[in-house]
């Protein structure tokens, strides 16, 4: 019988998709901002931009001040001002980590060996100096 040796498919080199795949998913993981953490993909900006824009008209505000859920599930009560303020802090750090996550891709598939996929899972391993 003739036995083979096989690497668990996270401790080979990452691919070019993999690295791309890991990017994506990392530039839209929740961000840190004054009033917590908050999530920051495509549908969750939109409806922060929604929720400010149309503030006033909100069935939901509650003298003066709506509920937002933050990443962790849990709520804080925000007036239009702080919600600006949490979506412009949104954006400013989803933009920088987008920027340090775009030049760590490439990079990290110029590196030889490549990252491993389990190695690339930690948004940490990208943001190292």
């Amino acid at each position: 019988m003739k036995r083979s040796l096989q690497l668990n498919p996270d401790n080979r080199p990452a691919t070019w998709e993999q690295i791309k795949r890991w990017r994506d998913t990392h530039e839209i993981a929740p961000v840190a901002t004054s009033f917590g953490v908050f999530d920051c993909d495509e549908r969750s900006d939109a409806r922060m931009a929604g929720s400010i824009e149309q503030f006033d008209n909100l069935p939901t505000l509650q003298e003066g001040k709506l509920t937002w859920k933050r990443a962790d599930n849990t709520y804080v009560a925000l007036t239009k001002a702080e919600l600006e303020q949490v979506y412009a802090e949104v954006k400013t750090n989803r933009a920088a980590r987008g920027a340090v996550l775009h030049v760590k891709a490439e990079q990290f598939w110029q590196t030889n060996p490549a990252p491993t996929p389990a190695q690339l899972s930690d948004l940490s391993f990208w943001l190292e100096e």
